[in-house]
């Protein structure tokens, strides 16, 4: 999809809206995912798409916002990497609470799209581009974001290898994730945990428990 038709359709599709746990953060989200995926799908005439994790705020990536906003000093001047961005809200938080550099990864195209507009929606500078975590790199000392992303066997593999590479070369990974099955409870310092209220659409209770952590 070009940036042209991405931009149109995150126009036509969502609503500026904000989530009541990080009220800081204006983005374009969907009042229904599920519908969303399912006109996206028809309107790029294919079967099988990534859902739109991207136009909806999940409790993983909630909680790394809602952390790094309470406790700027985590970020104040670093270099801070949100990987599997989605809708790019725990990026802009990090640029909000004072970060020399941000910058954001998703491997779907209109997840890049949304947190570039999402950035420019909230006034701050945030780089992002389409590129696996495995690809990514970090300078040592930088910070690296992930919320959300231990939900899948095969993705969570993919991304424990891409984050404990960065780890290995001297970055600091926080973790955002509530309880999933596929979280690497053993590796993690936990650094808080908040109930975070979620969509019923997306999650099965209205309230989630929701670890930060530091992966070891």
């Amino acid at each position: 999809m070009d940036q042209a038709t991405a931009l149109a359709f995150l126009a036509a599709s969502t609503e500026v809206q904000t989530h009541p746990f990080v009220p800081e953060v204006s983005l374009h989200l969907a009042h229904d995912a599920f519908g969303l995926w399912e006109e996206l799908a028809e309107a790029m005439g294919r079967g099988e798409l990534a859902p739109p994790f991207w136009a909806s705020v999940w409790p993983g990536g909630l909680a790394l916002a809602r952390y790094l906003l309470d406790h700027p000093e985590m970020v104040l001047g670093r270099t801070v990497i949100d990987v599997a961005t989605g809708s790019g809200v725990v990026a802009i938080a990090a640029a909000l609470s004072g970060a020399r550099s941000v910058s954001a990864y998703d491997t779907n195209d209109l997840a890049v799209c949304a947190a570039q507009v999402n950035g420019r929606l909230n006034r701050v500078r945030v780089a992002v581009s389409n590129t696996d975590v495995r690809a990514v790199s970090a300078p040592s000392g930088a910070l690296v974001t992930a919320g959300d992303v231990f939900y899948d066997r095969s993705i969570s593999s993919a991304m424990l290898e891409g984050l404990t590479a960065l780890a290995e070369a001297g970055a600091e990974i926080l973790i955002g994730d509530p309880y999933r099955s596929f979280l690497p409870q053993g590796r993690l310092e936990p650094l808080a945990n908040f109930n975070v209220g979620v969509d019923m659409f997306l999650e099965s209770d209205p309230v989630k428990a929701t670890l930060v952590a530091r992966l070891s």
